[in-house]
């Protein structure tokens, strides 16, 4: 197999989540074993990468919605390009690592869409000095800015019951970038959980362009990617009976 990781590797950064106790009572890390391959050219030559940056992963279902999901990467924009290699996972057990799955099976399942709805229009933009307002209640971020593009780091559930506002630090020369997730009930105005991050690039970059690919997955799984390679995700799992005890204020 050929890994697609050259052409961006000095821009790839590293996205890690610390995961508190408070953390775990929801969240856990996925696992993929064997990372991610994917072809090194596509039609026309033109050299393809699969990291933090660039590709994304997607979710297919076999037969009826459970917690049970497999999963591949692709990238390209125009034409998707998937990754030689695909997992079959639970998302709602923390224990296994995910396990190699059937490119049959693959092929006969139903994608389920990532979903980036979000709760402010492009403008204007939110103000960062100020709370940001959503049906009456007020919810602050702990970062000194929004992950940008602004109007994108209010990440609603598909059902609009969850908020997750996405926020860092500024940038930093001598240390990683701390990140932030705050999870609130968008129906209460309660906080819910608060996530704690770090992000690094030998390049310097800045974090925005891998925070923003956080989703939602269904209105139960909320997902960021992490690593370098994206070869480990934070599950996120929210029901409508998820305690509201607040973590990280």
């Amino acid at each position: 197999m050929i890994v697609g990781r050259v052409a961006h590797a000095q821009w790839t950064g590293d996205l890690e989540i610390i995961l508190a106790p408070t953390v775990r009572q929801y969240c856990h890390v996925l696992r993929f074993p064997q990372g991610w391959t994917i072809q090194r050219f596509d039609e026309v030559g033109q050299r393809l990468s699969f990291d933090s940056y660039s590709g994304e992963y997607e979710f297919r279902v076999e037969g009826l919605l459970t917690t049970k999901f497999l999963v591949a990467g692709f990238t390209g924009s125009l034409e998707r390009y998937y990754t030689l290699n695909l997992y079959k996972v639970d998302l709602s057990d923390p224990g296994p690592a995910a396990i190699p799955a059937d490119r049959r099976a693959w092929e006969d399942a139903t994608a389920v869409p990532l979903m980036r709805k979000s709760g402010s229009p492009a403008w204007p933009s939110p103000s960062e000095g100020k709370p940001y307002t959503f049906h009456g209640f007020q919810f602050a971020k702990r970062g000194e800015i929004w992950a940008q593009p602004s109007h994108e780091a209010m990440l609603l559930s598909p059902d609009q019951r969850w908020l997750v506002l996405l926020s860092r630090e500024l940038d930093r020369d001598s240390r990683p970038t701390r990140v932030f997730f705050d999870v609130f009930n968008a129906d209460t105005g309660d906080k819910l959980l608060g996530i704690d991050g770090t992000y690094s690039s030998p390049a310097g970059a800045d974090p925005d362009g891998i925070l923003t690919k956080a989703a939602w997955l269904t209105e139960r799984y909320f997902l960021v990617p992490l690593g370098k390679y994206k070869e480990r995700c934070l599950v996120c799992e929210f029901s409508r009976d998820s305690n509201l005890k607040v973590a990280n204020p």
